[in-house]
C-alpha cells in the first residue's frame, strides 16, 4: 500500500495529474516524508509554467505545474495539523439539517410511497418532455417569424404558424395540469415531513456528539440502514407510528455507544432540538439552561431586555429568597417575555406560600408550578424556572425534561441489547466493544453470548500491534471467516497500524466471509481509531453502569431467572438487593473521590468482584447446602463468615488503605446482616427501603426487574446511598461535565432563529486553566471546576469580567505581601531561643522556608509590575523569564501563580484560591512564625499545624521527646502513642502552653459536626464544608495505657488527620473522638476525617 502510493504520487507528479487522497489521516500525513517538498513548493504549481524537481522522499522527481493535490478527511477543520493547514486550501462540506431533511424525505416516498414516487417519476418526465416541446415549438415560430415568407400572402405558412400555436397553448396547458398534479403530491408528501423532520434532527445531535469523543463517530449510510429498518412496511402504521418507532430506534442505536456520562447529554440534545423544531423553543433558552449569567450575556447583546429596567431593579420580595434564585427570576422575566407576568405577580399577596414551597420542595422538578403556570407553559419554559430556583437539582429536572419531552424509556438505563446488534450486523459488519477499564467484561460478554446463540467463538489477544501479530490475527480472521465462526479481536486498541486495514479487508470481501461469521473488536477509546472504522461498524458500550439504579437494573438483568429459584429462604431476594447495593455504594463513594475514599483509585471495583459475590452468596443461600428448615429466617446463615470473605477477600484485596478497609468493614457489616434483609430496613436520611417486590410470596424475576427500574433517576446517587453526609467534598459534578460539554456541541452547531453565535461568532480558542463557569454555585470548587471544559460560557464570562491591569494588581498585592526577614534576624531570634536545640533547628528551617516563598512573591509581582510599567511597551513575553509569565498569566485570571504553590509546602491553598486570598493566608502563616520566633517554645501557648511547611515533623518532635522522657523516668521503653483530647477551650483565651504535651488548633472535621458543649460528635452534616475543632490538647502516652475501658474503646474512632483534603493522604496523626452510646463503625461510615486546612 505504500509502495503503491508512492509510486502513484511519483507519476502523477511527472506527467502532472489530478491526485486524490481519500479517507486520510492528517496527523500522519503531517509527518510524512514524501509530501513534505510537495506542500513547500505549492506556488510553484500554482504559478509555474516550465516543469522543475522536488524531493520525493529520498529520490528526486521532475514535476509539472498541471499537478493538483485533493486530500479528503473526516475530522474537523479546527483538527487539521497547522503543518497541512499552511500550504493547504479548506473546504468544509456540511450538510445542513434542511437539506438532510429534504433528501430524507425523498428517500421515505421513494422506499415505502412507490405509487406516489412513480406519480411524480412520470410527472417530471412528461414535464421535461414538455419542455422541451415548448423550447422545439419557441425557436420553430421564431424562424418561421424571422424568415422573409409573407404571412398574409401565403396561407400555408399561416396555418402551419396557427398549428404551432395552437401546439404550444396546448403543451402550456399540459405544464400547468401537470404543475397542479405535482402541489398536489407535495401537499401529499408533506403529511410525511414529520417523519424526516425527526429523523433529520435525530442523525443531526447523533453527528454532533462526536465533539465530546472522538469514537462517537456516525456515518450517514450508517443512519439511513437505521432509517430503512424503522419506516419499513410503514403503510400499515400511522404517521405517528412511524415517528416513534423511527426515534427509539435511532436514540438507542446512538445511545448504546455512548459512555454513562454522555447518555444524558445526548438526551438533553436530542429533547431540545425536537423543541425547536416544532416550534416550542426560544431564542436564548439553551443558553439559559447552560447558565442564567450566560443567558442574559447572549440575550443583552442580541438586543432582548431594552425597557425592562424596572424588573432589572426590582427588589427581593421575599426574605427567605436566596439571591441568586431571585437575580435567575430577573433574568427570565428581563430577556422572556413568556415569564413577564408572573413575575410581575410575585410580590402581590397570596403568591409567597406557592413560590416557597416550590423553592423547598425536596422533588421541585415533581412539583406544580404556581399560578397553573404548567397549564400553558412548555417542557421548556418549565425546565428554565426550575433551573432558575434549584440549581442544585438541575440533573433531575433534565431527567424529569426528557420524559416530558421523548417519554420515561429515554429517561432510564439503556439494555444492553447484544441480540439486536446481531440482528444489524452483517459479515462485512464489524461489531466494536468499546469500554474504558473492564476489558475482562467485554470478553466474558462475548463469550457468554456467543455459548448462548449456540456458536463457535475464539478470542485473540492483541497486546503489541506487531508484525507477527497482526499474521497471526489475520489467519485467525480467515479461518474463521471461512467456518462462520465468531472472532473476537480483544484489547485492539494495542494494534492501531492493523484496525486502519481491517475496515478495507471486510469491505472488499478479502475474506471467504461464511454468513455466519461475525467479527468482534473489543477496545478502549482511542483519539487515533480510524474514523472509517468507527463509521462503518456496529458500537456498543459495554462499561458496567456507575449510576447506582443503572447499575441495579444492570446487575439485576445479568443474573438468571433461574437463580431465584437457588434458594427458598424469604430473604433471599433481599440478599441479592443488598449485595448489588453494596457493589455499587463502594463505586458511588469511588466517584466521590478522596471525599469518599482515601485512595479512590483502589476502590473502583468491576463485574469481576460482583459475580465472585454472588457466588459466595449463591453457595451460602443454597437450598443444597443449607444446614436449616427452609423458610425460617436468619438461622443456618454463616453471616460472620460471609462478611469476612466480602470484606477481607473479594473486595478486601484491593484495598492498601488501613482507614478504607475499615469502612469497607463498616459498610459490608451495614448491609449484609439479618436486620438489613428484613421489610422495614430503611436508610437513614435517604428514605430508601428494599422494594416490596423482594418479599413477595411469589418471586417474579420481571417484577424485582421492574421494582428496581421505578427507583427515580439520580435518587440513589447521593452521600446518604453510602452512608455519608451531604458536603462540600461529596460532589459528583456531573452537571458541570454535562451543561459545559453542551454548551461546545451547541457552539459547534450553525446559526438559527433560536441559536445565536453573537457572544462568540465561531469556537473560541481555550485558554490554559480551568474553566470559568457558573453551571451551579458548587462549580467553582476544587473537586467540581475541571470537569467542565471550555466553552462560549467561559468565553463570555472572561469578557465580561473586568479588566484589571497587570500593574496595578501587582502594585496591590505587593501591599498583602508580608514583611520578610534576613538570615542574620532569623540567626539571632534562635540564638535567643536557647540556640541550636532540635525544636529550635525545625523551626529555623520552617522559617527559612517561609522567607523563601515569601521572597518569590515578592520577586515576581515586582518584576510583572516593571514589565507592565515599561514605557517602551515591549510585549511581556519578552521582558520576563518563562516562570514569570506563568505568574502573569495566572494573575490575569485571577489564579493563584502555580509557581508561588509549590513552593508554598504541602499545607498550601489551591491554585483555585483568589491570589489575594491566598497572600491574606500566608500572613496568617507569617504572624504565627513571629509570634513563635518572639516567645520561644516555653511560652508559646498553642501551635497551629496549618501553618507548618512539614506538620508532620512537629509531632514527631513531641513524640521522640515523649520516648526520651519515658525512658529516663521508666528505665525502659515502651511504644507511645499519641492521645488527643478535644477540649471546649479557645485558642484566643490561651495563656500559658500545657505541663505537657502541646496544644493545637486550627483542625477541621468533615463528614459530621463537633458540639463543643457537650464535647461529642453530632450526626448532622454541616450546611457547608468542614466544622471547625476547638484547641485540641495533644499527648503521647504508652501503648498499654490507652483506652482501657472497653466500653470506651468501642465507642472512640480513631479519625485520621491529613494536612488538607487534596493532599496525599498520609495521616499526620489521630484524634480521639466519640459519642456515648454510638460504635466507633458509625463514624468509619461517615468517612470521617479531619484535616489541618479548610480544603
Amino acid at each position: 500500500m505504500v509502495t503503491d502510493l508512492k509510486s502513484q504520487l511519483k507519476t502523477c507528479l511527472t506527467e502532472g495529474l489530478f491526485l486524490i487522497l481519500t479517507d486520510i489521516d492528517l496527523h500522519l500525513l503531517a509527518k510524512d516524508n514524501r509530501f513534505n517538498h510537495v506542500f513547500r513548493r505549492r506556488m510553484s504549481f500554482l504559478t509555474g509554467k516550465a516543469p522543475f524537481k522536488i524531493i520525493v522522499g529520498s529520490h528526486e522527481v521532475e514535476c509539472r505545474p498541471g499537478f493538483r493535490l485533493y486530500m479528503h478527511t473526516t475530522c474537523m477543520p479546527h483538527e487539521v495539523p497547522d503543518e497541512v493547514a499552511a500550504y493547504t486550501s479548506m473546504v468544509n462540506f456540511y450538510q445542513d439539517r434542511s437539506g438532510i431533511e429534504a433528501e430524507l424525505l425523498d428517500r421515505f416516498i421513494r422506499l415505502e410511497k412507490t405509487r406516489v414516487q412513480d406519480e411524480r417519476t412520470n410527472l417530471a418526465q412528461e414535464k421535461i418532455a414538455n419542455m422541451e416541446r415548448l423550447a422545439l415549438l419557441e425557436d420553430q415560430m421564431l424562424n418561421l417569424l424571422a424568415s422573409d415568407t409573407r404571412l398574409l400572402n401565403n396561407l400555408a405558412v399561416t396555418k402551419k404558424l396557427a398549428d404551432m400555436k395552437k401546439q404550444f397553448d396546448e403543451t402550456q396547458d399540459s405544464q400547468q395540469k401537470i404543475e397542479v398534479s405535482e402541489a398536489a403530491i407535495r401537499r401529499n408528501c408533506e403529511q410525511f415531513r414529520t417523519i424526516a423532520t425527526r429523523a433529520a434532527v435525530l442523525f443531526d445531535a447523533s453527528r454532533h456528539m462526536r465533539e465530546i469523543n472522538s469514537c462517537y463517530q456516525i456515518s450517514f449510510d450508517q443512519f439511513l440502514a437505521v432509517f430503512d429498518a424503522a419506516i419499513k412496511h410503514s403503510e400499515r402504521a400511522s404517521t405517528d407510528t412511524v415517528v416513534d418507532r423511527l426515534t427509539y430506534s435511532a436514540y438507542m442505536t446512538t445511545a448504546r455507544s455512548l459512555f454513562e456520562r454522555d447518555k444524558l447529554l445526548f438526551a438533553l440534545l436530542v429533547s431540545m432540538e425536537l423543541e425547536d423544531s416544532e416550534g416550542r423553543l426560544g431564542p436564548g433558552e439553551r443558553e439559559f439552561i447552560i447558565s442564567p449569567t450566560f443567558a442574559s450575556t447572549v440575550m443583552s447583546t442580541m438586543g432582548y431586555g431594552v425597557g425592562s429596567d424596572a424588573r432589572a431593579n426590582a427588589r427581593k420580595p421575599f426574605d427567605w429568597m436566596l439571591d441568586d434564585q431571585y437575580h435567575n427570576l430577573q433574568v427570565l422575566a428581563v430577556y422572556y417575555q413568556w415569564f413577564q407576568d408572573a413575575f410581575d405577580k410575585l410580590p402581590k399577596d397570596g403568591r409567597e406560600m406557592p413560590w416557597r414551597t416550590l423553592c423547598e420542595n425536596d422533588k421541585p422538578e415533581l412539583a406544580a408550578l404556581p399560578d397553573k403556570m404548567d397549564d400553558y407553559y412548555t417542557p421548556m419554559q418549565r425546565y428554565c424556572v426550575i433551573r432558575a430556583l434549584r440549581s442544585d437539582r438541575i440533573m433531575h429536572a433534565s431527567s424529569n425534561f426528557v420524559s416530558k419531552v421523548l417519554g420515561k424509556k429515554y429517561a432510564g438505563e439503556i439494555p444492553l441489547d447484544l441480540p439486536g446488534v446481531l440482528r444489524q450486523s452483517t459479515p462485512q459488519t464489524p461489531i466494536i466493544l468499546l469500554y474504558t477499564s473492564e476489558s475482562d467484561l467485554a470478553e466474558t460478554l462475548f463469550t457468554e453470548f456467543a455459548a448462548k446463540k449456540q456458536e463457535a467463538c475464539q478470542v485473540v489477544y492483541l497486546s503489541s500491534g506487531s508484525p507477527q501479530e497482526e499474521r497471526r490475527v489475520r489467519r485467525a480472521m480467515a479461518k474463521a471467516a471461512e467456518e462462520g465462526h465468531w472472532l473476537l479481536l480483544h484489547n485492539a486498541h494495542n494494534a492501531l497500524h492493523f484496525l486502519q486495514t481491517l475496515d478495507t479487508t471486510l469491505q472488499e470481501k478479502k475474506l471467504p466471509a461464511d454468513s455466519n461469521f461475525r467479527l468482534w473488536v473489543s477496545a478502549q477509546p482511542h483519539p487515533k481509531l480510524p474514523i472509517h472504522l468507527l463509521q462503518h461498524a456496529i458500537k456498543v458500550v459495554v462499561d458496567t453502569p456507575m449510576m447506582m439504579r443503572d447499575h441495579m437494573v444492570r446487575s439485576m438483568q445479568w443474573i438468571e431467572p433461574e437463580t431465584l429459584k437457588t434458594s427458598t429462604r424469604p430473604e433471599w431476594p433481599a440478599v441479592l438487593h443488598n449485595l448489588f447495593m453494596v457493589h455499587g455504594a463502594l463505586r458511588l463513594r469511588a466517584r466521590f473521590g478522596r471525599g469518599g475514599w482515601n485512595r479512590p483509585g483502589d476502590m473502583i471495583f468491576g463485574n469481576n468482584e460482583l459475580q465472585e459475590g454472588l457466588r459466595l452468596v449463591l453457595d451460602e443461600f443454597s437450598d443444597t447446602t443449607s444446614t436449616d428448615m427452609p423458610g425460617t429466617p436468619g438461622k443456618g446463615i454463616a453471616w460472620t463468615a460471609l462478611r469476612y470473605m466480602l470484606t477481607e477477600v473479594i473486595y478486601g484485596s484491593y484495598v492498601s488503605d488501613e482507614y478504607d478497609q475499615q469502612t469497607l468493614s463498616a459498610m459490608v457489616d451495614y448491609w449484609m446482616g439479618p436486620n438489613a434483609m428484613k421489610k422495614e430496613f430503611e436508610v437513614p436520611r435517604l428514605k430508601h427501603k428494599i422494594p416490596a417486590a423482594f418479599f413477595a410470596n411469589y418471586i417474579r424475576y420481571n417484577s424485582l426487574v421492574q421494582a428496581l427500574e421505578q427507583i427515580p433517576n439520580f435518587f440513589l446517587d447521593v452521600p446518604e446511598a453510602c452512608n455519608m453526609h451531604s458536603f462540600t467534598e461529596t460532589l459528583l459534578g456531573d452537571d458541570q461535565y454535562i451543561f459545559t460539554r453542551l454548551n461546545s456541541v451547541y457552539d459547534i452547531m450553525p446559526s438559527s432563529p433560536t441559536l445565536s453565535h453573537v457572544v462568540s461568532p465561531r469556537p473560541p480558542t481555550p485558554y490554559a486553566g480551568p474553566p470559568l463557569t457558573t453551571i451551579s454555585a458548587t462549580s467553582s470548587l476544587p473537586l467540581v471546576v475541571n470537569r467542565g471544559v471550555f466553552a462560549t460560557q467561559t468565553y463570555a464570562a472572561l469578557k465580561n469580567r473586568k479588566e484589571q491591569e497587570l500593574y496595578e494588581l501587582s502594585t496591590t498585592l505587593l501591599t498583602k505581601v508580608p514583611r520578610a526577614w534576613g538570615k542574620e534576624y532569623i540567626a539571632d531570634r534562635i540564638k535567643k531561643l536557647g540556640g541550636a536545640t532540635a525544636f529550635n533547628v525545625f523551626i529555623q528551617r520552617e522559617v527559612e522556608a517561609l522567607m523563601k516563598l515569601i521572597g518569590e512573591v515578592r520577586r515576581s509581582l515586582n518584576a510583572i509590575k516593571s514589565a507592565a510599567d515599561t514605557v517602551e511597551g515591549l510585549p511581556l513575553g519578552d521582558q520576563l523569564s518563562k516562570d514569570y509569565l506563568t505568574v502573569a498569566d495566572d494573575l490575569y485570571h485571577y489564579r493563584t501563580p502555580e509557581l508561588w504553590c509549590r513552593l508554598g509546602g504541602d499545607a498550601v491553598p489551591p491554585p483555585t484560591w483568589n491570589p489575594a486570598q491566598w497572600l491574606t493566608d500566608l500572613t496568617n502563616r507569617h504572624a504565627h512564625f513571629e509570634k513563635l520566633l518572639s516567645q520561644g517554645r516555653e511560652k508559646f501557648p498553642a501551635y497551629w499545624p496549618g501553618a507548618f511547611f512539614q506538620p508532620r515533623a512537629l509531632f514527631g518532635l513531641l513524640k521522640s521527646e515523649s520516648v526520651k522522657n519515658f525512658t529516663d523516668k521508666y528505665g525502659y521503653v515502651e511504644p507511645l502513642m499519641f492521645q488527643t483530647e478535644i477540649t471546649a477551650r479557645d485558642k484566643d483565651h490561651l495563656r500559658d502552653p500545657p505541663n505537657e504535651g502541646m496544644f493545637v488548633f486550627g483542625l477541621y472535621l468533615w463528614g459530621c459536626t463537633w458540639e463543643k458543649t457537650t464535647s461529642e460528635l453530632l450526626d448532622t452534616p454541616p450546611k457547608s464544608g468542614p466544622s471547625t475543632l476547638p484547641v485540641i490538647h495533644v499527648t503521647c502516652v504508652p501503648q498499654s495505657d490507652k483506652l482501657t475501658d472497653p466500653v470506651k474503646a468501642a465507642e472512640t474512632y480513631q479519625c485520621p488527620c491529613y494536612i488538607s483534603r487534596t493532599n496525599c493522604r498520609e495521616p499526620v496523626l489521630t484524634l480521639d473522638v466519640r459519642h456515648d452510646g454510638i460504635t466507633a463503625t458509625r463514624w468509619s461510615l461517615r468517612g470521617l476525617a479531619g484535616t489541618l486546612r479548610p480544603f
